[in-house]
């Protein structure tokens, strides 16, 4: 009876963490250490010169009953350490009707490459 009460528990434990190392897996699409994407606001410097951007179709905004109230961010290569990602452009909301979008861009000093994120404006 301990016996099998034992393998109930280890069974469950093994259960539990696979489980564990599925939702990890399923969090992670982009493939990025500890996330899927990178916070909004993260400046990022590296040594290692970006690669020209990717080209983009730009589809359709969705549909609003306020004119222009999508903007679209381009996508850009994001820096995870080791290797550079591309992530891909999307519609965002303005926050307010006036509301312009300043786009990320990379920018080289001397030997280094700074990553500055998008901004409203």
């Amino acid at each position: 009876m301990s016996v099998r009460l034992a393998i109930r528990r280890r069974g469950g434990a093994l259960a539990a963490s696979g489980l564990l190392l599925l939702l990890g897996a399923c969090a992670n699409p982009g493939g990025m250490p500890g996330g899927s994407l990178p916070p909004p606001n993260m400046i990022v410097v590296t040594q290692q010169e970006p690669p020209a951007p990717q080209a983009e179709t730009v589809p359709p905004a969705p549909e609003s009953q306020v004119h222009e109230y999508f903007v679209w961010e381009p996508g850009h290569w994001f820096w995870t350490g080791l290797r550079y990602i591309w992530i891909p452009g999307h519609y965002m909301e303005r926050p307010y009707q006036a509301a312009v979008w300043i786009p990320g861009a990379w920018t080289r000093d001397g030997l280094t490459w700074t990553w500055t994120p998008g901004h409203w404006s």
